[in-house]
């Protein structure tokens, strides 16, 4: 296999997967509400059956997505599925193409795929979009230069990865779509390994009051007051919580409180009130908890219902309510497959790596492949993408390298073929 020649192809196609980037960039897939999946999964069909694969697109039953409690939800949830069957291992590659919503403080467009500086911007492009149109790049080389793949590919693209709760890989993984080991799309061109994700649980706690005149506010019972003795005990929970430690390393970041992996405990929405002169009748709290893999998620709800009700005890509301959202299991991964080390293999051969680069750590970020490795019982799941830290994930103005696109597609040619 002429490796160089295949490689040469990548970068001469830059203006083919710049293309490809703008055209599933810019269709807005942002969740809420998770309109377009179809129409995307119409756009990349035809790109797949050049390369070779067939396709199917899988629908999630209303009645399965509606699980998801985020509001505003719309639309078909479409999963595209691309494959090719020749007798040979079967690998599945995973990425979703979903994304975060946008707001208007960005000073390029959100779907145009402006390029500055050799960097595109895009919602989507280095999360994670802009992966998927590498992908399409090394299949359309592969498949140009009659080079035989190792594999038999299966690929996943899929719905719903940033809300969680029911992805559609979760659905896919379930009606037994998912083969072999798994190859997830969403990660990056830093020299990194994944040991774990934390899982993610919000609750919602409510507490009911009565209004009247604030000037008469005895004639009344104070929402947010009333939610003030349940934060406290929340917060006292907090301090337990985050002293604990995983057995997995965390990021490596000078302004970590471990050096391990630790659970994180947040109040991050409050909500009650409509006037100063309205004494609120509602009170809205917002917890979100990551947990680490050595917590169960029935141990960590039930802490977080004691702390509740030793709240509730000394509070005046009228009712206590709770909601739960279980977003995402924990998950870890093992870095020493002999599937993980290719992958790495193929990191320092595009990217010049040495061995000593790498860093591996656990995630406080959740994944929907924690869904997958629960279902199909296994922790075989190597992670590479398009995109770095510093690209401003989730935020605003978001950008991929393009080289680091050329690069991942580099990657998977060597990871499929050599």
């Amino acid at each position: 296999m002429d490796l160089q020649k295949a490689f040469d192809l990548v970068d001469a196609r830059e203006k083919e997967l710049i293309a490809l980037v703008r055209g599933v960039i810019g269709i807005d897939n942002c969740v809420p509400p998770g309109r377009n999946y179809e129409q995307l999964a119409d756009y990349l069909i035809p790109y797949f059956q050049a390369a070779g694969l067939e396709t199917e697109k899988v629908v999630v039953p209303e009645a399965l997505w509606r699980q998801i409690p985020t509001p505003g939800l719309e639309g078909d949830r479409v999963n595209l599925v691309a494959r090719k069957a020749t007798g040979k291992e079967p690998i599945t590659i995973y990425g979703h193409v979903d994304t975060v919503p946008v707001d208007d403080s960005w000073t390029t467009d959100p779907f145009g795929g402006e390029i500055k500086d050799g960097k595109i911007f895009g919602r989507g492009t280095s999360d994670m979009k802009g992966a998927a149109a590498s992908l399409l790049i090394a299949l359309q080389v592969i498949k140009d230069l009659g080079l035989e793949m190792k594999f038999d590919p299966i690929c996943c693209l899929c719905t719903d990865e940033e809300i969680g709760v029911y992805p559609g890989v979760y659905h896919l993984a379930k009606e037994g779509y998912l083969k072999g080991h798994v190859v997830c799309l969403d990660g990056g061109q830093d020299p990194r390994e994944s040991l774990a994700s934390a899982g993610s649980v919000d609750v919602y706690v409510t507490t009911k009051g009565k209004s009247c005149h604030s000037g008469l506010n005895f004639l009344g019972v104070n929402a947010l007051e009333a939610m003030v003795p349940i934060m406290d005990e929340l917060l006292k929970l907090k301090q337990e919580v985050e002293a604990r430690e995983s057995t997995v390393s965390g990021p490596p970041l000078p302004e970590a409180r471990s050096h391990q992996l630790t659970p994180m405990f947040n109040l991050d929405v409050i909500r009650a009130g409509t006037k100063s002169n309205i004494v609120p009748a509602e009170c809205i709290l917002t917890i979100n908890r990551r947990y680490i893999p050595e917590e169960k998620f029935e141990e960590v709800l039930s802490e977080i219902e004691a702390a509740i009700e030793r709240g509730k005890s000394r509070s005046n509301a009228l009712a206590v309510g709770i909601k739960v959202q279980h977003s995402y299991p924990a998950v870890k991964y093992n870095p020493d497959t002999e599937h993980a080390q290719k992958m790495r293999a193929a990191k320092v051969l595009v990217q010049g790596y040495r061995d000593d680069e790498f860093v591996r750590y656990g995630a406080a970020g959740s994944t929907d492949m924690s869904f997958v490795s629960q279902v199909l019982k296994t922790d075989d799941i190597v992670f590479n993408g398009g995109g770095r830290s510093g690209n401003n994930v989730h935020g605003v103005d978001e950008f991929a390298h393009i080289k680091d696109l050329k690069a991942l597609a580099k990657e998977l040619i060597y990871y499929l073929c050599a």
